[in-house]
């Protein structure tokens, strides 16, 4: 089942410029996504391929596999991936099955040593990948990685979906507001969720970088439902083979989205795919800095719908 808003029930007037090209970037940095993982695959396997006669290296491997790490190339790709290798490599050897013939402390010696080697050896042709370089880490307070990270994502339907929601919503507000201020709170959004999501962090054991537009999104969101809540959303709900479109008011369709993050936010028990705090905060910095900023041009917005 998909439901999705895809269209708002307002003529725009003039083309949202800025609206298709933040579109255009995410889709081009998503294909140089691929392309970069697509050379470190490349490359683990030539590898994998190398060392595939040498003993000891395939006794360590053996003793690491498990359901998610169940070959030579996933396992060096999660030492390549995670935030601190060498910290990743003893971890892998701690919880390694012991070597038969040698006792637990010296397994786990030989698997961290040899592991440690063969990353060493193969470290230097693996260019950490975009997705990597463009993440926002929130332990980083990285302004460059605030503002890139919003134009990465995950897979696909991560892409399409943010993208799908963005245009819905930002291009009305960038043809109602104007260029200047739809890339200027564009910025604000991004950096506002970002310096919130590392303060969601203090403390935690893990800091999960992020990526992906989803809170510019919800800002957006916010912003539209505060500007013009009596407009119809136009959407399109799908089951099966069961199509179907209506629409819907901008203040329901907003709280309805605000509505189910915030209670996931305060009900999951578990670490969520999901950036549910850059979502949350990204709607109410969005209403709220349309309230602060645009209110008469809420009025004269009320009374040109009036007129329609």
């Amino acid at each position: 089942m998909f439901f999705f808003p895809y269209k708002v029930d307002l003529p725009l007037g003039r083309i949202p410029f800025f609206t298709i090209l933040i579109s255009i970037l995410c889709i081009i940095i998503y294909n140089k996504q691929i392309s970069s993982t697509e050379k470190i695959e490349t490359s683990l396997h030539k590898f994998c391929n190398q060392e595939k006669n040498d003993r000891d290296f395939l006794l360590s491997l053996t003793s690491i596999k498990n359901n998610h790490l169940d070959s030579c190339e996933s396992i060096i790709y999660y030492i390549h991936h995670s935030p601190g290798p060498d910290k990743t490599i003893e971890q892998l050897a701690r919880v390694a099955k012991p070597i038969r013939g040698l006792s637990l402390n010296y397994s786990k010696q030989f698997i961290a040593s040899n592991l440690h080697d063969k990353y060493n050896s193969i470290n230097q042709d693996l260019d950490y990948n975009l997705t990597d370089k463009l993440a926002y880490n929130p332990s980083s307070y990285n302004v460059f990685n605030m503002l890139s990270s919003q134009f990465v994502h995950a897979d696909i339907f991560h892409l399409l979906g943010n993208l799908l929601f963005f245009f819905a919503f930002a291009a009305s507000i960038e043809v109602v507001l104007g260029a200047s201020w739809f890339m200027l709170l564009t910025v604000i959004l991004s950096l506002a969720v970002s310096i919130t999501y590392s303060l969601s962090t203090v403390g935690a054991d893990i800091s999960v970088p992020t990526i992906g537009l989803s809170g510019v999104v919800m800002g957006m969101i916010g912003i539209f439902s505060y500007l013009m809540p009596s407009a119809n959303i136009r959407c399109l709900f799908i089951f099966i083979i069961y199509f179907r479109t209506f629409s819907i008011p901008a203040w329901l369709l907003a709280i309805w989205f605000i509505g189910w993050d915030s209670y996931e936010l305060i009900t999951s028990d578990i670490q969520s795919d999901v950036n549910l705090v850059a979502h949350v905060s990204g709607a109410l910095f969005g209403y709220m800095l349309a309230a602060l900023f645009f209110r008469k041009k809420k009025q004269s917005i009320a009374l040109h719908l009036l007129k329609q």
